[in-house]
């Protein structure tokens, strides 16, 4: 019974590890909303052209620390998980595979959220550059159920804001073809 309740066990354990995920992170940013002029400090030139972009550390690190707080307050709530198992799983017998003959497993569940924000620059254009911030938010948990011990973990990235860095264009262009 136990290889049962680990595949059974597990697969409900990390489900339900993405489903608080999702729900949290997408509340949070409702509730906080996401502003890239918040995220970063842009410095111009006398002229008005961009200079530098520089990530607003304070800000960022604000929330990525709520947002692990959040995502871990949520997991301690979510403290039980009932877990249907199939009988026929159990016994091997076809006739009992119906969820009427489902047996089900109570796990206790510990867990914990933690959040990193990551920027990407890439090219998107002879003279423009796309700037992402993603945030990386992994949820781990163990649950017990019965003598049966599971740990599951959970990656997600998401990103948080988007845009495109517009240049001058250039008075030439040459492409090399070797």
């Amino acid at each position: 019974m136990r290889p049962v309740l680990e595949t059974v066990g597990g697969t409900a354990l990390k489900n339900s590890l993405s489903n608080v995920l999702d729900g949290t992170v997408n509340k949070i940013v409702d509730d906080i909303g996401v502003r890239y002029g918040d995220m970063v400090n842009i410095e111009k030139n006398p002229d008005g052209t961009i200079a530098a972009v520089t990530l607003n550390s304070s800000y960022i690190n604000g929330y990525k620390a709520d947002l692990s707080d959040r995502c871990s307050d949520r997991l301690a709530d979510f403290d039980k998980m009932s877990v249907p198992v199939p009988l026929s799983s159990i016994i091997g017998l076809a006739f009992f595979d119906n969820p009427i003959f489902n047996i089900d497993v109570t796990a206790t569940i510990y867990g914990f959220a933690v959040t990193d924000v990551t920027s990407k620059f890439e090219s998107a254009g002879i003279n423009q550059t796309r700037h992402t911030i993603y945030l990386d938010v992994k949820a781990s948990a163990h649950a017990y159920m019965g003598l049966v011990h599971l740990n599951e973990s959970v990656d997600e990235t998401i990103i948080l804001v988007e845009t495109i860095i517009v240049g001058e264009v250039p008075q030439s262009y040459y492409v090399r073809n070797d």
